[in-house]
């Protein structure tokens, strides 16, 4: 695609987006977290940046601009045809429509389903987002051997979905699953939007039908982009399935300028960016190395690709005894400092960070590596130890009434109390899981997390006790194991809540009642 553009290795202005961002009273953030949504997920390259202005410009038969994007994509990665989505979870929603429903009209406007049919997911591959399956009205069935899937009556099973970064590390081997999938019929959907694009595409080859991969990730197409390839009647399908139709997935549009600046960022990934973000990536590392080697006391590792990261990270370590300061309070002071910096909250540990350079200029890299070594080494001040004499009795039975945005719903507290510790139970309305936390004075602070399918419910209490009744505020989120840092534990807000002794005894494991 020809256009009078800048190279992507163009800088970006910085300071006029940080202006923008201040402007709305929002201050901007250095982003250390790799492809990670919640902070923005990578930036569009000059080149997508122009050739989303020029198309946005113009008017177009958004058919027609499908039908020539679809081929473009069929040749620029041999699939057999391509489309460009609203997110990859929105490409995995029309990509299960197109497995029910084809393009029958009655069918089509039924979605979504009631349950009725299932689509499969191995045991070991669960992802987070999941609801763009049980979107389309299937039920996500997952199963631990390739043999489970013979047990289901041949007309249930819509699709099987498997993760292209769990794949190498599943006991259910991919060419087993392809290869029942052909002899059933049944399409197999690879979910590859965490991975960078490469082709041609192994999964593709090996038997799968249709594979995601993201826009907005390592390529720097649009953020709120993703792309659906491979068999030319279900890319076609899901098409019909979503925007600009008046179908199922309407609600998932995608304009022409995103569609362009998608596109323009794949072509330019396959066409040598991606040999050149390697080379940024290593020179960023390279930049910050320098500046962690620089003070005595602190280790570096350099973390290579793997199957789960497509890009290089840098992992900086120390000693308590050398630097008393843990992970978590240097995360908090670079977030809270000049120039914000964020770090990923997942990958601490103790007295390590690990740093990702997918979004960092060498500028940037300096600052990061300059400002992580000044956290580090300064002299460290712990907080005040609670005096321990000073806490209130929390211990026994409490009936829980948190407050949504919208709605509520009663838990219930079975607590034990030692000194200023607490543990004890936490019955939800459907599951209960053991909980923890401190009080000190009136306050108090819980901690818990539910089990949930597929991820774990996470609640975070604080209160003050006064009159006999806890009141205060509790964080939600959701997070797998692997996942569980801040970000995803308070991902859904907070709520209000308050809690009454009861002197009734409470099941542990029992439900509690919902109310609205």
């Amino acid at each position: 695609m020809t256009l009078d553009i800048d190279p992507d290795d163009a800088p970006h202005d910085e300071l006029a987006a940080g202006q923008l961002f201040r402007d709305l009273g929002v201050e901007p953030i250095i982003n250390c977290t790799g492809v990670r949504t919640s902070y923005g997920g990578c930036n569009p390259t000059p080149s997508v940046l122009a050739a989303m202005l020029a198309s946005g410009r113009g008017f177009v038969v958004m058919d027609e601009l499908a039908e020539a994007v679809g081929r473009k994509l069929a040749t620029l990665t041999g699939a057999e045809w391509g489309l460009v989505t609203a997110g990859s979870a929105a490409a995995v929603s029309q990509a299960v429509a197109a497995c029910v429903a084809g393009n029958d009209p009655e069918k089509m406007l039924k979605l979504p389903l009631h349950g009725e049919r299932v689509v499969v997911v191995a045991a070991d591959q669960r992802i987070a987002y999941e609801h763009a399956i049980r979107a389309v009205g299937c039920t996500v069935l997952p199963v631990d051997r390739v043999s489970d899937i013979d047990q289901l009556l041949p007309e249930s099973p819509a699709g099987i979905c498997v993760v292209a970064s769990d794949i190498s590390k599943s006991v259910v081997p991919f060419e087993e699953i392809a290869l029942r999938t052909k002899q059933l019929g049944i399409p197999l959907i690879v979910d590859a939007a965490g991975q960078a694009p490469r082709f041609p595409n192994v999964w593709l080859r090996k038997g799968g039908d249709l594979l995601i991969h993201s826009g907005g990730k390592y390529i720097r197409g649009p953020q709120s982009t993703g792309f659906l390839l491979g068999s030319e009647r279900l890319c076609r399908a899901a098409y019909l399935n979503g925007p600009p139709g008046q179908s199922f997935g309407r609600s998932m549009k995608v304009g022409k300028d995103e569609i362009i600046g998608a596109y323009v960022a794949l072509e330019r990934w396959v066409k040598g960016g991606a040999a050149r973000a390697m080379e940024r990536w290593h020179e960023c590392i390279a930049i910050m190395k320098r500046e962690f080697l620089s003070v005595p006391g602190l280790s570096v590792e350099e973390i290579e690709p793997d199957s789960a990261f497509c890009n290089p990270r840098i992992a900086v370590s120390w000693r308590a005894k050398t630097f008393p300061v843990s992970a978590e309070v240097i995360a908090k002071k670079l977030a809270s400092g000049r120039p914000r910096i964020v770090l990923h909250d997942c990958w601490q540990g103790p007295q390590r960070i690990v740093v990702d350079p997918t979004n960092l200029a060498q500028f940037e890299a300096e600052i990061v590596g300059r400002s992580i070594v000044h956290a580090i080494s300064e002299p460290f001040v712990p907080p005040a130890a609670p005096p321990h004499e000073d806490f209130e009795n929390v211990a026994g039975a409490w009936q829980v009434f948190i407050e949504f945005l919208h709605g509520s719903t009663v838990h219930a507290f079975v607590l034990l109390q030692e000194s200023q510790n607490v543990t004890g139970k936490h019955i939800g309305a459907d599951v209960s899981s053991n909980c923890r936390g401190q009080i000190v004075g009136p306050k108090l602070k819980l901690v818990s997390q539910l089990p949930g399918d597929p991820l774990a419910l996470d609640y975070e209490f604080e209160g003050t006790l006064r009159d006999g009744i806890l009141t205060g505020v509790v964080y939600l989120g959701a997070s797998a194991a692997k996942y569980s840092g801040l970000t995803f534990r308070r991902q859904f807000g907070r709520a209000s809540w308050r809690a009454t002794r009861t002197r009734t005894s409470l099941t542990v494991g029992g439900k509690c009642a919902s109310r609205r």
